[in-house]
């Protein structure tokens, strides 16, 4: 948003210099972005008198001017412009001047023999026009009124500057130059001298309106306005113009430029219609009733005011007429029924939307106007017909029009929205003043106290707000370009804080302070995002955003962008991109983890904490002690390594294999459980998604749930550490081998093994596999180490030897085999 000091000057009393205001605004919540200097183009340039014109003897296109710019010698200047004569007033750019826009510095010089002592310009070389033909020749009338050697800032009312306001979206009243100056007012605490609405025009409540529900809501209006006898040719007053181009927007005509300048003014949009094209748009004299507000039909199309032809949609919002398109509802006009020299009667429009709407228009075509990024923000819809009024006000200074009437969808309510506004609540919040001025100083200590009720109210009332006097505190009611953000007590607290100053008030900490600490559950994620990086493991962040690729996901109802409209319901096909990209970029290797939210919608929308992770290749630190070549990792190893960055949390987990997860491959895919549940799954990528290019080589994904994870690490008997005696005494092994059938699981092996083994069995270990053809296709050899030790004595043969043989006759019987 960028305001004019002179305009700002108009409305409310500025005591201060534009660096020390634009530091004011920045505290106070408008960040000046830049602070532009309307001058600094014209620095040095002065008005002058051209006196005489010769012809210069070595060039037919240059002539000899001898100009008076107030100093006790004329300059001979110069000029190649064909427009320049004598007796015309001009400006004058002296020696030693710098010109911005051209980059010149102008020097004395010699042009074809002839002594040059300045330059006369035109509004091109001044910066003022984009193209110029000749130099800038200045009204008599205009200049008589001015001394020579007046700086031309003066003239060209450029004594002026802009102020390159960031407004947030929580203040959408500072979308206007109103909306600026009270914020100004409040911070310097001066007054202000609001634009007063002369004449009044009568208001009809027309229930004959078709409004779309969506786009027309309870805090919105339509209202449009027939304006009879003006004239398209007007040209636009210089004041005016000026407004508008220091805030960035081109002159267009008088009509459309008061449209304009009071969308600067109170941040209400408004639009004119040219009355006689939508006479012959609809074939017949167009009333009030024929404008309506609907959604776009598929296939419906407009040409609009910026050249472009749009196809429009459903979720596109129109202004109707006769039920045919004439624009693209708070976002931009169309052609065919704009204002231009021609027009002679005008519809004119004030609206204020569902910003939701004019967001959804704004992104199907990709456009975003000075109305629409307005009415995004959101509007009061109790200014709107004040805005309208002023409008018309301007109009009559310069067309004699008949007074019109407003037709309008509602009638304002009278009552207003008061906010209690609880004096106890204030001093809680905000704490006391630390006055440290010397009247207050006591033996060096910093004098301390709550707020007192007049610098309460005093600061609201600065922002326009109205109080009433209760038991509690005050009810408040806040003026409508306010009424957006000033909603409840904790806003009103929040202002009284912001204009008063942070920086006044003293600490307001919980007496006693508690220390903060982790919960077991955040430490445990600390301990397994550190096992994964200790084992070689980078941790990524993905977006949870994603686009449309089924009817199962989460759609966001007014997403930025296709490729972000959608909630995620997994990861790993991010991970999955991840890796292509370092395979893309020359890596060997592609070793990931993310902790992030997923989201579900069946049987109900809920969303779900997960680990998700990626191997692809080896680690370069493995290497070493590797041949050169480059060897993917197995199943077993890269299981490894899931397996070490999950030590540190002292859980057993389970693997049993599946073939139920469509994206990993089924035999080399297992869901993992720990105590009996399941927390995850890990497998190798399924070979389709090779093929099919999605992934460009094999790699391995794993899972994890992390509620899960954590319920069970942190558990009294896993968390919290058990120190046990060092043994004593040596254990004793005994090694078995059995030749299995392959659709036994060896953790299946392992578990019924220990629980044959009774108090004496201390650790089963899987110390070899061997598989050969003469066992048959289906079977398979394992040798597992038993380890047995009594915690008291040595243990003898005679101690284990019926336990080892109650063992092996459990474990033959249980799965049908024979010790070999």
């Amino acid at each position: 948003m960028k305001v004019s000091q002179n305009w700002l000057k108009s409305l409310v009393d500025i005591n201060t210099s534009p660096e020390d205001l634009s530091e004011k605004l920045s505290i106070g919540g408008f960040e000046v972005e830049s602070l532009i200097n309307c001058s600094e183009n014209v620095k040095g340039v002065v008005l002058g008198k051209v006196i005489s014109v010769v012809k210069h003897d070595n060039s037919d296109k240059l002539s000899i001017c001898n100009v008076d710019i107030g100093s006790s010698n004329s300059l001979q200047i110069v000029c190649g412009a064909k427009n320049v004569k004598a007796n015309i007033y001009v400006y004058v750019a002296t020696v030693g001047v710098h010109l911005n826009a051209i980059n010149l510095t102008i020097k004395k010089s010699e042009i074809r023999g002839t002594l040059s002592e300045g330059m006369i310009c035109s509004l091109e070389e001044l910066g003022i026009e984009d193209n110029s033909e000749g130099i800038a020749i200045i009204e008599e009338e205009k200049a008589s009124k001015h001394i020579l050697g007046t700086p031309a800032a003066l003239l060209l009312d450029l004594n002026d500057y802009v102020y390159d306001l960031a407004i947030t979206a929580n203040r959408p009243d500072g979308m206007s130059v109103v909306g600026i100056a009270r914020e100004i007012s409040a911070l310097l605490e001066t007054n202000l001298n609001l634009p007063k609405i002369k004449n009044v025009y009568e208001i009809n409540v027309h229930k004959d309106f078709d409004l779309c529900t969506e786009a027309i809501t309870k805090k919105c209006l339509y209202s449009i306005s027939k304006i009879v006898s003006v004239s398209g040719k007007k040209i636009t007053p210089q004041w005016i113009k000026d407004r508008l181009d220091k805030s960035g927007i081109n002159s267009i005509n008088l009509l459309v430029d008061i449209t304009n300048f009071i969308l600067l003014e109170q941040g209400q949009p408004l639009h004119a219609f040219d009355f006689d094209k939508l006479t012959n748009l609809v074939g017949r004299e167009v009333l009030p009733e024929d404008f309506s507000v609907r959604k776009a039909k598929e296939n419906e199309s407009l040409l609009c005011l910026n050249g472009e032809i749009y196809k429009l949609n459903e979720n596109i919002t129109i202004i109707a007429c006769d039920d045919k398109p004439v624009a693209i509802a708070g976002v931009i006009g169309g052609l065919q029924t704009a204002v231009d020299k021609e027009t002679s009667s005008i519809y004119l429009e004030g609206a204020v939307f569902n910003p939701v709407t004019i967001r959804k228009s704004v992104k199907e075509i990709g456009v975003r106007t000075e109305s629409s990024s307005r009415y995004e923000k959101g509007i009061s819809f109790k200014n709107t017909l004040n805005s309208v009024s002023r409008a018309i006000n301007i109009i009559e200074e310069y067309f004699n029009i008949t007074k019109p009437v407003i037709h309008t969808s509602i009638d304002l309510p009278n009552t207003e929205i008061l906010i209690p506004l609880r004096r106890n609540r204030i001093h809680k919040l905000l704490g006391p003043l630390a006055i440290r001025n010397n009247d207050y100083e006591m033996n060096g200590q910093i004098q301390k106290r709550n707020l007192s009720d007049k610098e309460i109210t005093d600061k609201l009332k600065l922002i326009g707000c109205k109080l009433n006097n209760k038991e509690y505190g005050w009810d408040v009611e806040v003026i409508p370009n306010r009424s957006q953000d000033l909603v409840r007590e904790i806003d009103l607290i929040e202002e009284i804080a912001r204009l008063i100053g942070y920086d006044m008030f003293d600490f307001n900490l919980p007496n006693p302070i508690k220390p903060g600490k982790l919960s077991s559950s955040q430490i445990a994620l600390r301990k397994l995002k550190t096992g994964f990086i200790d084992n070689g493991f980078n941790e990524v962040l993905s977006y949870s955003l994603v686009p449309e690729t089924n009817n199962d996901l989460i759609k966001i109802s007014n997403p930025l962008l296709t490729e972000t409209s959608c909630l995620r319901d997994n990861i790993w096909q991010e991970h999955i991109k991840i890796c292509n990209q370092n395979i893309n970029s020359g890596y060997d290797y592609c070793w990931i983890f993310e902790v992030g939210n997923i989201f579900h919608k069946k049987p109900d929308i809920s969303q779900e904490e997960i680990l998700n992770g990626a191997i692809y290749g080896n680690n370069k630190f493995d290497k070493w002690y590797r041949s050169s070549k480059d060897e993917n990792l197995n199943y077993y190893e890269a299981r490894g390594k899931l397996k070490e960055a999950l030590t540190l949390l002292n859980i057993s987990i389970e693997d049993k294999p599946t073939d139920s997860i469509d994206f990993l491959h089924p035999g080399r895919t297992a869901k993992l459980f720990t105590e009996g549940k399941e927390v995850g799954y890990f497998g190798e990528i399924h070979p389709k998604l090779v093929s099919n290019k999605k992934a460009l080589k094999k790699m391995y994904l794993f899972s994890l749930k992390i509620p899960n994870i954590l319920n069970a690490c942190t558990r009294k008997n896993k968390w919290i550490p058990v120190y046990k005696q060092f043994p004593t005494v040596p254990k004793m092994e005994r090694d078995i081998n059995f030749i299995f059938n392959k659709k036994y699981l060896v953790n299946e092996i392992v578990s019924q093994i220990k629980k044959s083994g009774k108090k004496l069995l201390e650790e089963v270990n899987l110390i070899d596999v061997y598989d050969d053809n003469s066992f048959g296709n289906d079977f398979i050899s394992y040798t597992f180490r038993l380890s047995y030790r009594d915690s008291e004595k040595t243990l003898l043969d005679s101690d284990i030897v019926d336990l080892h043989e109650n063992i092996v006759e459990i474990i033959e019987k249980k799965f049908s085999t024979k010790l070999r």
